[in-house]
């Protein structure tokens, strides 16, 4: 099976179930991908009010050292960082584990289904060696913020003491200011999504151990670059052309509804209750389809995965009235 058969039959796999986009969809959005349908409904302060919150803030910590003060608001941050780490990649651990045996069970992409003992082993286990493996696949993301973190505050806290264009929007200078910084974060975090979702099918397909389906995502991205490189570009791009409009809409009929509210208040509640069902429905289908595009990956990379290993009609141990190999291996 090709590239592009397999990214076909992922989708085909997902269409005619929309359980798995809402499924998928609370993956997405325990994973930051919440963020990017918050920003609609959410004011951002100006530079000017930016600067006023944090300037003292980081002049104190810049003259004066570290205080007590800065160091709470520090440590709240970091708390609530790793606090959202291990319940949102436990969440987004369970979902990724049903839709990797969803798709490795259906029957048109396996012919009969995948074996079943292979799924079924340690399945409670799973979950804690998902989050393992993608913590582990951040590691180098981790670097990267280390690195890039103190390159982007230094660039912020110049911007906003000195400003170095008035007209153009501060996190553009911040990115033009640490465009190495940005560049490698970006890159450590899609070599992290990378290696934890071929691991994570290593994982649940074939009870791997973490160290062998760490090493095994290792070897598939070495092995097929181009596509691998390719399962992970593809949906990204297809959400980000399709959910983007959407999202850019949606805040376009919020900034509608303030306006209303703010000009004509309950004068004209008709209007105001349009304005707001549309941008309801506006931000709803923005939800559905990250959902579909999320499930669509997640297929994606399990196909992909399954692939590579040549599993696509292997005939399963269960199979009735037919003669059992307690070892079955096939090729398409």
């Amino acid at each position: 099976m090709s590239w592009g058969a397999a990214m076909v039959a992922s989708l085909l796999v997902i269409l005619p179930r929309p359980a798995t986009w809402i499924v998928a969809l609370a993956a997405f959005l325990v994973r930051g991908g919440l963020l990017l349908f918050v920003l609609p409904i959410v004011v951002l302060p100006s530079p000017v009010g930016l600067a006023n919150i944090v300037g003292p803030t980081l002049t104190a910590f810049w003259l004066g050292g570290m205080s007590l003060g800065f160091a709470a608001i520090v440590a709240g941050i970091f708390a609530v960082f790793f606090l959202w780490l291990i319940v949102g990649g436990w969440v987004a651990a369970v979902t990724e584990r049903d839709l990797i045996e969803l798709v490795a069970h259906d029957d048109e992409l396996t012919g009969i289904g995948a074996p079943a003992h292979r799924t079924s082993r340690r399945r409670r286990g799973r979950v804690s060696r998902i989050v393992l493996l993608r913590l582990a696949g951040h590691l180098p993301l981790a670097v990267a913020l280390g690195y890039g973190s103190l390159r982007i505050v230094e660039a912020t806290y110049r911007e906003l003491t000195l400003p170095s264009d008035v007209l153009t929007p501060i996190a553009w200078r911040v990115i033009g200011s640490a465009p190495d910084a940005v560049l490698a974060i970006a890159i450590a975090w899609s070599l992290g999504e990378i290696l934890g979702s071929l691991g994570a099918r290593r994982l649940v397909l074939w009870g791997q151990s973490i160290d062998r389906a760490y090493i095994g995502a290792w070897a598939d991205l070495l092995r097929r670059p181009t596509t691998t490189l390719a399962t992970f570009l593809a949906p990204a791009a297809v959400l980000a052309a399709v959910a983007g409009p959407i999202v850019l809409a949606a805040g376009l009929a919020w900034d509608a509804v303030r306006v209303g509210l703010a000009d004509r208040g309950a004068d004209d509640g008709v209007a105001v209750l349009g304005t707001l069902l549309a941008f309801v429905a506006v931000w709803s289908a923005g939800l559905l389809i990250a959902g579909l595009a999320a499930a669509w990956r997640s297929a994606a990379w399990t196909v992909e995965v399954m692939r590579g290993r040549g599993t696509f009609g292997a005939p399963g141990p269960h199979r009735p009235g037919e003669w059992s190999d307690p070892h079955p291996s096939g090729s398409l």
